[in-house]
């Protein structure tokens, strides 16, 4: 059976932000203890979920976004609201919401990967890029009043951040979560 790697393409965030993030978590778990929730250190925004690919596939990601690395200039992230997928009500996914400056910085290094990837035989997403932060995962329904109403209360600290990369990263899963290393870094500049 031949090697495979899973991996994605993302933006790592600045410890200070996944800091912040902890704490809030932390808060967050009081009132809502029954949600599945990530841990601070993996935390980053996903940009491409590539899967499990034979490593000959992997090593032509690599070259393929190498290859022209001129995708955008640097950019800023602004990470502030929460929400849920697909509604606050029966959330599934509970997040932190996330503004690129200029507006169409972060789409445009997202269709690009997607072309670059296309070249060589990687399907393209087939849900509409909708860049967020996974904060927990809800795997049973309930009341989250209580969570909503902590939120309304306590809003999330804005936070901004440049980006000025993003990186290929090698998912391992395992019984305790996945852990994550990065295989390759890419710079952005124009």
């Amino acid at each position: 059976m031949e090697n495979t790697i899973r991996s994605f393409t993302a933006i790592e965030l600045p410890v200070e932000l996944k800091q912040n993030i902890k704490l809030y978590i932390n808060d967050l778990k009081a009132a809502a203890p029954k949600i599945k929730w990530v841990k601070a250190e993996n935390l980053h925004l996903t940009l491409k979920f590539i899967g499990n690919q034979p490593a000959a596939i992997t090593d032509k990601v690599i070259a393929n976004l190498i290859s022209n690395q001129a995708i955008t200039r640097p950019f800023q992230l602004s990470i502030s609201e929460i929400g849920a997928f697909p509604n606050k009500k029966k959330p599934r996914v509970i997040w932190l919401g996330i503004k690129a400056d200029p507006p169409e910085s972060l789409y445009s290094t997202f269709k690009w990967i997607e072309d670059k990837l296309e070249e060589i035989g990687i399907e393209r997403e087939r849900r509409r890029f909708s860049p967020h932060l996974t904060l927990g995962r809800v795997k049973f329904p309930g009341d989250f009043t209580a969570i909503w109403d902590y939120v309304q209360n306590n809003p999330f600290e804005p936070y901004n951040f440049k980006v000025n990369e993003f990186v290929l990263i090698r998912s391992f899963l395992k019984p305790g979560g996945a852990e994550y290393q990065v295989i390759q870094k890419y710079s952005l500049h124009k």
